[in-house]
């Protein structure tokens, strides 16, 4: 047996070193250990290439609630303070960088729906995003979305510079450098956990080849966070929706991001154009939406240990028929079974998808990106029978177990404080929420 841990941090991921960075910084806790099977950090859901790359600052995510874009504005912030606060001028680049981003509907309804959403409470939370009605002014700031449509064809913008695009990775990186410079904070790669058992002496955690003493447990493994939760005893009325994503590449033909308008409180995002922050010479269209008996994409031995995290009773099956069978949510599935077609499938996403955003693309003009597209668990209440939108965070007696959907990454130091206020305070420890909040101006009434 390992020595005794004040805190395990279980999954490497973007919201689990934001966790250990936070402790390193801001609390009296003297021994947190990082626990990851990976050989580095945020190589599944975190990683480039499985994301949007998107901060999501409310702007454009027009499925959010007024109530939720304002959170997400400040949980963004976050992030872009971090980047001023903690990386050399030098180094930002490879994590974080400004782009232009846009909503766009087309069509007569989606333009009414963006018109009455930019004319609520939105225009004075984003006082600096331009509504663009005129054609000939959104093509000078995207050429390509206004490029062979249809002149007929009613477009409407939701516009801003100061949007960013952020690598996960490197950003998880940079949490892990800096947490482990302080004495105590130590990170294990290469380390499969297999179970988590609750003792008298704390939280056991057993790995591929040795065991582990904690007074308390963070598990940030995505969607395996519910798993060890329920194995627990906790999130028992809960479940995951396992969505997996895939995305295609074409030249470079957008400057900035363009999102598609979408329905409210559907956590699937509609498909969007995206530059790739790691290579400038392409655009990144997706992600197409497939639900898969998974709880990590590719990862066909993640099968029975999705079925055993759903824990099916006769509240899972009716929030899943409840669920699936709603009129939007099933018609994004049929449409993304057939994408997912070789041949046709290319065809009809160029069509229905990517021509909605750059008319002029062909089917020829797009490539599937090989091992690209991740798991973006979707968490299931099934005590209310619907998907829950936001992150979730399980409490139980010392263990805290955090599920990360949209907005995801994003949230990440949000999630972070959120972990850190629990664990000082189940352990009486001290975290200084004070200077948090002033070095990363952030208010909270927790």
């Amino acid at each position: 047996m390992d020595k005794r841990h004040e805190i395990i941090i279980i999954g490497a991921g973007v919201v689990g070193t934001a966790s250990m960075y936070a402790l390193s910084r801001y609390s009296s806790f003297k021994d947190v250990l990082m626990l990851e099977k990976e050989k580095d950090v945020a190589l599944f859901n975190s990683n480039s290439n499985n994301n949007s790359q998107t901060l999501h600052s409310g702007e454009i995510e027009t499925n959010y609630s007024i109530a939720k874009t304002k959170e997400t504005k400040e949980n963004a912030q976050l992030v872009v303070k971090y980047a001023e606060k903690e990386l050399k001028p030098e180094e930002r680049p490879n994590v974080i960088q400004q782009c232009q981003k846009m909503a766009l509907a087309v069509g007569d309804e989606e333009a009414e729906k963006l018109e009455k959403r930019y004319d609520s409470e939105f225009k004075d939370i984003f006082p600096y995003v331009k509504k663009i009605d005129k054609r000939e002014d959104l093509e000078k700031v995207e050429e390509n979305v206004v490029k062979g449509r249809r002149p007929d064809e009613k477009l409407l913008a939701l516009f801003t510079e100061k949007g960013y695009m952020v690598d996960y990775h490197n950003l998880s990186k940079s949490f892990m450098d800096i947490a482990t410079l302080r004495e105590g904070y130590n990170s294990i790669f290469n380390t499969t956990v297999k179970n988590i058992e609750k003792t008298p002496d704390g939280y056991i955690v057993s790995t591929n080849d040795k065991k582990f003493l904690s007074e308390s447990v963070l598990v940030t493994a995505g969607a395996y966070s519910l798993f060890f939760a329920k194995k627990l005893g906790y999130g028992e009325n809960m479940g995951v929706l396992s969505v997996g994503g895939k995305f295609y590449y074409s030249k470079r033909v957008l400057k900035g991001k363009v999102y598609r308008v979408e329905r409210e409180g559907i956590p699937f995002a509609a498909v969007h154009g995206d530059p790739d922050i790691t290579n400038p010479d392409i655009t990144r269209f997706g992600p197409t939406v497939n639900v898969s008996p998974e709880l990590e994409k590719g990862n066909i031995k993640s099968v029975p240990d999705y079925i055993e995290s759903l824990d099916i009773d006769l509240d899972t099956v009716e929030s899943l028929e409840k669920i699936l069978f709603d009129e939007t949510v099933s018609k994004i599935i049929r449409e993304n079974f057939i994408y997912s077609i070789p041949g046709v499938g290319k065809i009809s996403f160029t069509k229905n998808e990517v021509n909605k955003i750059v008319p002029s693309l062909k089917p020829e003009d797009l490539k599937l990106a090989k091992n690209v597209g991740g798991i973006r668990p979707q968490v299931i209440d099934t005590k209310n029978k619907r998907l829950a939108l936001g992150g979730t965070a399980i409490e139980g007696d010392g263990a805290l177990f955090s599920v990360t959907p949209s907005p995801g990454a994003t949230s990440c130091l949000k999630e972070a404080m959120d972990n850190c206020l629990y664990l000082a305070d189940y352990n009486e420890k001290d975290f200084d929420l004070e200077k948090f909040q002033t070095d990363f101006d952030y208010k909270t009434n927790k």
